[in-house]
């Protein structure tokens, strides 16, 4: 059945300190002002998740040689203060957020930061923690941020999430390990760009609709993009935001001896079934807009096969004949 979700990013850069003498509790203060009025400038989307950039919860500085070490001092300050904050947000306006944050985990391990996505439902309850598998050298050395090892998807109301952090992205390993998952959506919080072809190839691999939200606009602006990899919405160098709504009741199939049947079973149900073709790549995306069927039940009445099914079918009649 439709399984409509309206995704917002937010993307800004950090704000610079620099001219504040260090004092953390007003540090704290402007953060959280600044994320209450990010928080509202996409509210009247009336979205169903809304992700943050890499470490949100982070400041900048250019004048000041000690940062990496006033960073962990103010992270250890904080604890857990943003995201009870964030709790209240996501309650009273019904969302869930993906928030990233330097973490203090306060164990005994020598290296006690993480680099993380904190994902908060719509109850104001923790749904999971992403940490940053492929932490920067320089990170983990000048830093104390330890390695994430864990690649779970997050479960969240509206269907199953894979999250990477900036650096992750240039790891085929960290995205086949999502592949094998079938995430619904994947949650790309950032403080570079990462590349609109290398986002693209994220997005298509995993048949999975992405958001990226990147700590420095105006000048690298957040995608909200299909499972093609086309950019269906994006943040610009006038607007720090972006909103898209978007069906997760979705397939890719192969044009390869469905084309009839899709032409089929859109005669059938109309505008209850979309057909978005890319072009160039043999393949549709189809996405049921009614309630009472779902996708599946379109593909099963027409016989239609995924273009995944179909690979595997083409792979193993190979793998029969050589």
């Amino acid at each position: 059945m439709s399984n409509f979700v309206t995704l917002s990013t937010i993307g800004a850069l950090a704000p610079d300190f620099s001219s504040v003498p260090k004092n953390f509790t007003i540090y704290e203060k402007e953060m959280k002002t600044r994320l209450k009025n990010q928080i509202e400038a996409v509210l009247p989307d009336k979205p169903d998740l809304i992700v943050f950039p890499e470490c949100a919860n982070n400041y900048y500085s250019n004048t000041k040689e000690d940062l990496k070490e006033e960073l962990k001092e103010y992270c250890k300050y904080l604890k857990n203060s943003f995201v009870d904050f964030l709790k209240p947000f996501a309650i009273e306006n019904n969302v869930n957020i993906a928030y990233g944050a330097m973490r203090y985990v306060g164990s005994p391990n020598e290296k006690p930061y993480r680099n993380s996505i904190v994902y908060i439902d719509r109850n104001g309850e923790v749904r999971g923690n992403y940490d940053k598998n492929h932490t920067m050298t320089g990170e983990f050395v000048e830093s104390d941020i330890n390695y994430g090892t864990d690649a779970k998807l997050v479960e969240l109301d509206f269907g199953k999430v894979a999250s990477a952090i900036c650096f992750d992205l240039n790891f085929d390993e960290l995205l086949y390990r999502y592949k094998s998952q079938k995430p619904d959506l994947i949650v790309f919080s950032s403080s570079y760009h990462g590349g609109l072809n290398r986002l693209a190839q994220w997005a298509y691999t995993c048949r999975s609709y992405l958001i990226s939200s990147v700590n420095g606009m105006p000048c690298m602006p957040c995608y909200i993009m299909n499972p093609y990899g086309d950019v269906i919405a994006s943040s610009t160098n006038y607007t720090d935001h972006a909103s898209a709504t978007v069906n997760l009741d979705y397939e890719i199939c192969h044009i390869d001896f469905n084309w009839e049947k899709i032409k089929a079973a859109k005669n059938k149900y109309k505008d209850a079934l979309t057909v978005y073709d890319p072009g160039f790549v043999g393949s549709v995306l189809l996405a049921c807009n009614i309630s009472d069927i779902t996708i599946s039940d379109i593909l099963s009445e027409f016989e239609i096969i995924s273009l995944d099914d179909y690979l595997e079918c083409e792979r193993a009649h190979r793998l029969a004949n050589i």
